[in-house]
């Protein structure tokens, strides 16, 4: 009995991941590494209180801190994959073949969980190792109200 429970629950739970995400997106994901990234132009961050702007575009059709190299005419960004790791918010770009709802470029991210402060933020390469980006400082809104209409 348990083992049939086992089986319809990840039957359904890759159902709902296929239908969300639709086949071909799922299918194609791919997170980048650094290479790749300054291929289609770099990246660069900053912040507006508790929003990370993510600057780049895996079309390779606009430079954002170096020449793009590669043009990618296929590929949206479908996430910007982040994680705190003390003061360091490490971040690596997702890509799948682009579809209706995506487009090229990142959004920004809300960091509102994140407690205010200083954090180093770096580009997280499949080996482990880390590109740096630089620092940004999260502050909460002064005038308290939610950031982007959340509550």
């Amino acid at each position: 009995m348990k083992i049939m429970f086992t089986r319809i629950t990840t039957i359904l739970f890759l159902t709902a991941t296929l239908a969300y995400s639709g086949l071909t997106g799922f299918l194609t994901q791919e997170k980048q590494d650094w290479n790749f990234i300054q291929s289609v132009g770099g990246l660069k961050v900053t912040a507006k209180e508790k929003t990370l702007i993510v600057d780049c575009d895996v079309s390779g059709t606009r430079k954002v801190t170096v020449k793009p190299t590669m043009i990618h005419s296929a590929l949206a960004v479908r996430k910007v994959w982040h994680k705190r790791v003390g003061n360091t918010i490490q971040l690596k770009v997702v890509t799948s073949v682009i579809k209706k709802g995506i487009n090229s470029a990142c959004k920004p991210l809300d960091l509102s969980a994140y407690p205010d402060g200083a954090y180093k933020v770096g580009y997280l390469n499949s080996d482990g190792t880390t590109q740096a980006l630089g620092q940004v400082i999260l502050k909460a809104p002064e005038d308290g109200k939610p950031i982007s209409g959340k509550k």
